[in-house]
């Protein structure tokens, strides 16, 4: 029995070296002889005793919590009664960083007081050599010395302990081998090729113990619940300050999910099998568990997800899994209401009506009203086979927008559907009928209908994406139109835009991009939502919101006024510099560049520059910009350095 405690404690003491070793819990057995000259060699052998090394990782995981919890509680004692009591002081020297830090540590937390006899002060050492010399060895010094005394000046013991370190112990040969049915898989190939030591390492025993929980935990983690260690030994030489360490993992054979029981009242079967990842005779996998925890959250039906692994149900390696989801309310409500300097106050209603029927349609509707624009929108979302990657969405909008220089009303009625592919691309495919009403300044009313063919490709890559130091977005379109099929011309447009966003120095750097063009017969016949405009928060900050495109003159009113027409093609370029103030607050500075413009040939870019402020907020990123235009009052009254403009946002910069 004090075999198997002796390894118990040592192993407390590998595992934190704030814990001192309590060698009261008995789980494995070693052998070990007395650290001296005479005595040249120590084993310490493990073998497994009627339970397996991750159960053993957890209780000790437990005794290691419950004694740092004393050991806190037992020094605001002594720190409260010392300010009662005048305690001996104690000088320890002699001990380099790491093992000066791990034997304060294991330093009892009562010490003498100034009027102790010489015996308690012998007690004293003794206690302390005991528990220190299992602090060196915990990081390989099997020969520590340890010299003590001290003696009474002005009414009070003055203790001193001097440490000679010895040489430390290294590592010579490492014996590792995994067997088993999981030999051969990528995690334990991993595992093996990162061995805890490199041949003359100094022997720390946590190594050793952090080494094998990476074993035991990749077992439990893929399905290996037989896994044992056969062999699992370290074999100390003291006189020659060497070790060898030899190891050997079975992962067993691994367990497969059993029968998969669902408990839910939302979707049919058919649809709440499209949303499972755990099927029936593959091999158990704890990561599979927690993306089946993710995916059916992603669904939106359930609020509550209870995934249980019925262990003590397993038969024949199966394990059966007990799926149990509560729903969610079936219809939400919300209410936006926001401001911008361009747009004034705007309000949005949305409503969504989780499911409709046991097939898992949703249906969502939202009306958003603010100066600029007033729209009504409805989407109807259809799961599909791979509901994660694959969605298919019907939608019909009304829309009335205002530009500068026109008002365009329309319907646009269609569908798109989205795939992500394994590489994280999302491919899109869209079909939409546009009917609209473009009324020019100066003009009549313009009606024109397009069915509208688009493609499109996207993907986002950060290392946050709320609050991203490293990160990419990348996003193309393009759509069509024929005559052909019954447009009222031939159209090709696209699109292509990308983000950027780079740690650079303390603050990160952000660049954006933006460039389109379109292929139209008949320029003055295109609606407005079909034209590239310039200018506002997300293109050119500065200058009035879409007020930057190809100007013409044109007679308004008996007046020949300038007007803003858009353009066929778009260019817009942006460089911004965060630099942090604090945890939560940076400053910005930035340059943005762009217009949208008929002719390739003939184009001028504008120029707006500015800076903000950046709060990283709970619910996301909150920017504040003051943006600048670049042109004088005498070429531009309306847009020009004179009159800076305030822009609010909030989101992901991504």
């Amino acid at each position: 029995m004090m075999l198997k405690i002796m390894l118990t404690g040592l192993g407390l003491v590998c595992l934190s070296f704030a814990v001192v070793a309590e060698e009261t819990t008995p789980t494995e057995e070693f052998t070990e002889s007395a650290v001296n000259a005479s005595t040249p060699n120590l084993v310490i052998k493990a073998t497994k005793k009627g339970e397996d090394d991750a159960n053993v990782a957890k209780k000790d995981a437990i005794n290691i919590k419950k004694q740092q919890t004393k050991k806190s509680k037992l020094k605001k004692a002594a720190v409260k009664k010392s300010k009662k009591l005048n305690l001996a002081n104690i000088e320890v020297t002699g001990a380099d960083e790491e093992l000066d830090k791990n034997i304060n540590l294991h330093m009892p937390v009562t010490v003498p007081e100034c009027n102790a006899d010489r015996g308690e002060v012998k007690q004293f050492f003794t206690t302390v050599k005991k528990q220190l010399r299992k602090a060196s060895r915990a990081l390989g010094y099997y020969d520590t010395e340890f010299r003590s005394g001290g003696k009474i000046e002005k009414g009070c013991w003055q203790l001193k302990l001097k440490i000679n370190q010895g040489k430390p112990t290294k590592i010579i040969s490492q014996k590792i081998s995994i067997v088993g049915e999981g030999a051969k898989l990528p995690i334990f190939r991993k595992i093996l090729a990162e061995k805890p030591y490199d041949n003359g390492d100094v022997l720390n025993h946590k190594l050793y113990t952090d080494y094998k929980t990476r074993m035991t935990d990749a077992a439990q983690a893929l399905g290996f619940f037989d896994a044992e260690f056969e062999t699992h030994s370290i074999r100390v030489d003291a006189l020659a300050h060497k070790a060898t360490l030899n190891l050997k993992f079975n992962t067993g054979t691994r367990y497969r999910y059993g029968v998969v029981t669902i408990e839910q009242d939302v979707l049919d079967d058919t649809t709440i099998n499209n949303y499972m990842l755990l099927k029936t005779g593959k091999p158990f996998s704890a990561e599979n568990l927690i993306k089946q925890q993710q995916l059916l959250q992603r669904s939106g039906y359930f609020n509550v997800i209870n995934i249980t692994v019925e262990h003590e149900k397993t038969n024949n390696g199966r394990v059966p899994i007990s799926i149990k989801l509560t729903r969610k309310k079936r219809n939400a409500y919300k209410l936006k209401l926001g401001y911008g300097s361009e747009t004034g106050p705007r309000i949005a209603v949305e409503m969504n009506r989780r499911w409709t029927g046991d097939h898992g349609k949703a249906l969502k509707a939202v009306t958003r009203v603010s100066k600029n624009d007033q729209v009504i929108s409805l989407f109807l979302l259809n799961p599909q086979k791979k509901p994660e990657d694959d969605t298919l969405v019907y939608n019909i909008d009304f829309k009335r927008e205002t530009k500068p220089d026109s008002v365009s009303k329309n319907i646009n009625v269609g569908g798109k559907f989205n795939r992500k592919g394994d590489s994280g691309w999302v491919q899109t495919a869209s079909l939409g009928l546009l009917l609209d009403i473009t009324t020019p300044t100066g003009e009549d009313d313009q009606f024109s209908k397009y069915i509208l063919f688009g493609v499109g490709l996207e993907k986002t890559k950060a290392d946050n994406l709320l609050f991203p130091l490293d990160g990419w977005r990348i996003k193309y379109s393009a759509n069509v139109a024929s005559k052909a099929l019954l447009s009222d011309q031939d159209i090709i447009q696209a699109k292509l835009s990308a983000k950027r966003i780079k740690q650079l120095g303390e603050g990160r750097f952000l660049g954006r991009f933006d460039l389109a063009s379109t292929l139209v017969s008949n320029y003055d016949d295109l609606p407005q939502g079909l034209r590239y405009y310039s200018g506002g928060q997300n293109s050119v900050r500065g200058y009035k919101f879409s007020s930057l495109g190809d100007k013409v003159d044109r007679l308004v009113d008996g007046e020949i006024k300038t007007v803003n027409i858009g353009g066929r093609n778009l260019l817009n370029l942006s460089f911004e510099y965060q630099y942090p103030i604090n945890k939560e607050w940076s400053v910005a500075a930035f340059t943005d560049i762009g217009n949208a413009f008929d002719d390739w040939s003939d184009y001028e870019l504008k120029v707006g520059v500015g800076f903000g402020a950046r709060w990283k907020s709970p619910i996301g990123p909150v920017r504040i910009d003051l943006g600048f235009p670049t042109d004088s009052p005498e070429d531009n009254p309306e847009d020009n350095y004179k009159k800076p403009r305030l822009y609010l946002g909030i989101g992901s910069d991504l």
